[in-house]
This record gives C-alpha cells, structure tokens and sequence, in this order.
C-alpha cells in the first residue's frame, strides 16, 4: 500500500533497516539454504578427455562446454588459431563427410546451437541442444574435432570476414584501451593479444590452419562439461562414444602464466579529440585456490564490485562523473589472478575521477576498513550471485570448466560459498591490503592535451614521472 502525501508536504520516507535487519513490518531473513555439490560425474575418456557431466532436471535442455588450452605462441600463431576457431565447425572429412550446410542443419534438428572462440589462453566451443537432441550434438562435435573439413575455399571466405570483424574491434575505444592495459600489465606476453593483427590474418594460409587443428586441437589435457536433465552416468557415457574417434599421440600444449603484474604510474593513450576518456586499472589478485580468495572477494565488494560499493556511490551517485563503475577479480593461467577497475567519463573529469579512486583505495586499505555492515552486504550480494550462477545451465558450465582449469572440482563449490557466507570481517580487511593504491597500474584513453595535465597532479605513484 501507498502512503499519500498532502499536497505541499514531503512523503515520509520508507522505515530504515539497521544494518543485517529487515525494515520494520518484514519478517526477518531466513537462514541461507544448504548448499550441496552439483549431482556430477567425472570421468577421463579413453583419448584423454576429462569429461563432467552434471544433472540439473528442470527444464529438458543440455548445456556443454568444452575448454583446449593453447598456448599462445608468437603473434602469427594467435592469428591462425582466430581463423581456426571461425572455420573449425564448417564440415568434417567423414565418413560420412559433412558440409557446413549439412552440419548446420544437424546442429538445427538437435533444437540447439554451437559456436567457437578462441584467447590467448585456449579455444573454447559452446552449445545447447533440447536433451533428446544431444546424442546429435554431440556427434557433430565429434565429428569436427576427429576430422575437421578445414576446405580451403570455407578457410579463405571466413578469414576474409574475420579480417572485417577486427577492423570493427580495433576501431573500438574499449578494445583499444584493454590492449594498452595489457600491454602495460603484461609486456610481450601472449595474454596480451587478444585479438590478432590484421595483416597476420589476411597472411594466414588453409596449410597452416590445418597443421594447427592437427597439432593443437587434441583431447588429452581437454576439459568438456555437459550439464543437462539426464542422468550424468548416461550423459558421461554419451559423450566418451560421440568423441571417442577424436585422438591424438601428445597432450595439449598449455598456456604458460603471465609474469607478475607490473606496476607504475597511470599513463595516458592518445586519441586526440575524443569526447569521452576510458579509464583502467589493473593489479596482481590471488586465484581462486588462495585461502583468502574469499576474504578478497568481499573486501572488493565493498570497494568497486556492486552497485552499493564506495566506487560506485562516490564516482556516479554523488559526483555523476559516470554511468557505470566496476572493479572485479579475474583468473589466468598458471593460478595467477588479476584486479580490474573500469568505468568512463568525461575527460575534463577523468583526474578528479582517478584521485577519487586513489582515495578509496588508500581509505578501503587502513585508513577507512570495511565496516561490519558493509561486510554483511558485500557478502550476501557475493553469495547470492555465486548461488544465482550455479542455478544457471550455462553459468554451471562455464564454472565447472573455470574449477578445472584451476585444479579444482565441483566439489569445491559449497564450501567456497559457505565461505562466502561467513567470512569474518577482521579477515576482509587483512585482505583489503591487497587492494593498496601502490599495487596498481593504469591507463587513461583520451585527448592527450586534456588529460596529461591532469595526471600530473595525481598522488605519487599514480602520477607520471616529469
């Protein structure tokens, strides 16, 4: 019911909840539901794959997954795996042999899609399929992964259109500024070329696409989950016969980790005239295997990871500088981790901006810690989005693929949400350390005339050198 005002008077505000209280008239919180370990099995198939198969009954639809680490190599090989990812699915050799058309329309009888992508990290295949349409699935994907068709003419006409697609990303300030951070993060490492160089992809050849299909795209060291309405055992089964002529004599060629994240003051990207400054900043983050992974997690929460965070209320609702901020923890190979800062705003801003989020990154670390109540919130948000992907088929299995690249298991999902659930807040401010100003590295784009003044008067550390 709605309260009415008289005209001339303000309406009384809503009753205010004390902090972990409901407002007045609500009853309160239950207690969090149990959380209990996916209904799984694990299995390694006879060519090496690691196969996960998971039961989630309620609608009857199948969500997969597969994961092949690469390792990124020299530039030209990152821009022939970007080729092999748009061309992979276009056909199998046989018997019997399969066109894109014939397997388009497979993947369309299955009720269901699949698609490739490819990092710097491995190449990864999606797909959905209506539960009676997996067997179908599944046996495309087989089929592709055992002998891909990789026709010249098919490998030539999707180069030629991935070639446009990279002229639209490079164009792109988002996609420009990401690469200058990583750049500066990173140095040469292959993490930072996430997406190739034209004139590499316009001199790859159909040759080289499939000699890299022939020594790459290989089971042994795969992960494939599949998280659907059958019985797992069954699935499990499905999968190790629909893949099972995918072989080969070596293991996968993983990724190597990024070396430690380099930190120094916050540069400018020139882009003279631009109405509008991105700015990012990056810092070494433990992965998920850390015993504080959790404490972390929480302890960005309250700094820059939702919508109630300090970030977000200083930089958006009390100056109005942007419409979106995020900070957000990010995981690489090797069990390395990464802390990222995004947001946008006027560049006549962006200094006041970047001193702000000095100032609340020194505040988050001693000077103001997390307080009790804000530990309670930043808790619940982080739990309730980790129960809320685990609801989730496709989120389950991006997961799922996520734990095993980091040695880890479905098993290790309820304890780390209990620990979410109950971490004490003494342990998110020791972990707010992490988050100190000096650990950080940035990079501003924008007009450069703009902008270098006013990074010159960032604190020390943040502020170029004269």
């Amino acid at each position: 019911m709605t309260t009415a005002a008289t005209p001339g008077t303000t309406p009384p505000a809503p009753p205010r909840a004390e902090a972990g209280h409901p407002p007045a008239g609500l009853p309160p919180l239950g207690s969090p539901l149990p959380v209990r370990p996916p209904d799984a099995v694990t299995r390694t198939a006879g060519n090496g794959l690691r196969v996960i198969a998971v039961r989630r009954p309620a609608v009857p639809l199948a969500e997969l997954r597969l994961h092949i680490p690469f390792d990124g190599g020299p530039a030209e090989l990152g821009a022939t795996a970007e080729v092999l990812a748009a061309t992979l699915l276009g056909g199998a050799a046989g018997p019997p042999a399969l066109d894109r058309t014939a397997v388009d329309d497979r993947v369309a009888d299955a009720g269901g899609r699949l698609g490739v992508r490819v990092d710097p990290e491995g190449l990864e295949v999606s797909g959905t399929a209506l539960e009676g349409g997996l067997p179908g699935l599944l046996d495309v994907l087989g089929r592709c992964l055992a002998a891909p068709a990789l026709d010249p003419a098919d490998v030539t006409a999707e180069r030629d259109r991935l070639l446009r697609r990279i002229e639209v990303a490079r164009g792109a300030p988002r996609h420009v500024v990401r690469e200058a951070l990583l750049l500066r993060a990173f140095g040469g490492h292959p993490i930072t070329r996430e997406t190739p160089r034209a004139d590499l992809v316009a001199a790859v050849e159909p040759a080289a696409v499939a000699r890299l299909a022939a020594d790459r795209v290989v089971p042994r060291g795969s992960v494939l989950a599949v998280v659907g309405s059958g019985e797992p055992e069954a699935t499990a089964d499905l999968v190790c016969v629909a893949l099972a002529d995918w072989r080969a004599d070596r293991p996968v060629t993983g990724p190597t980790a990024p070396p430690p994240l380099r930190t120094g003051p916050v540069t400018v990207l020139a882009r003279p005239g631009a109405r509008q400054a991105q700015i990012r900043l990056a810092a070494d983050a433990p992965p998920r295997t850390d015993p504080d992974y959790e404490a972390l997690v929480v302890a960005n929460m309250v700094f820059g990871g939702f919508f109630s965070s300090r970030l977000v209320g200083e930089l958006r609702e009390r100056h109005g500088w942007t419409y979106q901020a995020q900070s957000r923890l990010s995981e690489h190979a090797g069990r390395r981790g990464s802390l990222l800062v995004e947001f946008d705003t006027d560049p006549d801003a962006a200094g006041a901006a970047l001193r702000v989020t000095h100032d609340q990154l020194t505040a988050v670390v001693g000077a103001v810690p997390p307080t009790a109540e804000e530990v309670l919130a930043a808790r619940s948000h982080a739990a309730g989005l980790t129960a809320l992907s685990l609801s989730g088929r496709r989120g389950l299995a991006r997961l799922l693929v996520a734990l095993y690249r980091a040695g880890l298991d479905h098993r290790w999902l309820p304890g780390h949400l209990h620990r979410l659930r109950t971490v004490d807040p003494d342990a998110v401010r020791d972990a707010a350390h992490r988050l100190a100003p000096g650990r950080f590295t940035g990079v501003v784009s924008g007009d450069p005339d703009v902008l270098e003044p006013q990074l010159a008067a960032l604190p020390e550390g943040w502020s170029p050198a004269p």
